[in-house]
């Protein structure tokens, strides 16, 4: 009885990622054209955190959204880069250790945003996002007594904290809100840069509020 070989080559296609974000790195063995029409995405949960974002005035980060139903928000930023010495670049987690009080609010409601937005800007519950609010959590153990957050801190589903975000989502301008969707839906990608554009330009598509920049 004959075993087959499999080649080196072969092996190596079997394990080379169909799919590499070009923002983030991130790899996966689905693409965008064979995804499945039912495969969940991360588009409405990653716009809620630009919002928020943008409604605290926060440096702008890169989103990314993936085939599989995964995302990244500011994923290009933690990047291994390659060359004569691996550097690995500060995470976001890691860079908000170093934060101020201020900063570190806007790390909190961050992290909720995103399941808050995915929910239709309805309340959320920690058994259905356990790891979103576990950083926030951290969050709020971080911040001083004098931080009009930890004021809020009421219960453990952080009631007082998610009625603060839903404002927030809920007094986004609509264009804005459309827009940072049509990209996030055609490019799947949203850099510092887009996200600026379609802020001085919301009512149009980004195309044309990039030639206007």
């Amino acid at each position: 009885m004959s075993h087959e070989h499999v080649s080196s080559n072969d092996d190596e296609a079997a394990h080379t990622p169909a799919f590499i974000c070009p923002a983030c790195g991130y790899l996966c063995a689905m693409t965008w054209a064979t995804r499945s029409t039912n495969t969940p995405d991360a588009i409405f949960y990653e716009r809620g955190k630009v919002l928020v974002t943008i409604a605290r005035q926060m440096p702008l980060r890169t989103v990314c959204i993936h085939p599989d139903g995964t995302s990244s928000y500011g994923g290009a930023d933690t990047a291994i880069i390659q060359g004569k010495v691996t550097r690995h670049m500060v995470t976001p987690e890691e860079a908000e250790e170093m934060l101020p009080p201020e900063h570190i609010e806007d790390a909190l409601l961050v992290a909720l945003a995103g399941p808050i937005a995915e929910n239709l800007h309805c309340y959320v519950n920690p058994q259905d996002y356990p790891q979103e609010f576990a950083h926030a959590y951290d969050r709020l153990l971080a911040l001083p007594d004098t931080s009009s957050l930890v004021a809020l801190d009421h219960d453990l589903r952080l009631t007082a904290i998610q009625d603060l975000i839903i404002s927030l989502l809920d007094a986004a301008d609509e264009d804005l809100r459309s827009a940072l969707l049509e990209v996030l839906v055609q490019r799947h990608i949203l850099t510092p840069v887009m996200i600026q554009a379609l802020i001085e330009h919301p009512g149009q598509a980004y195309g044309d509020a990039e030639g206007q920049g």
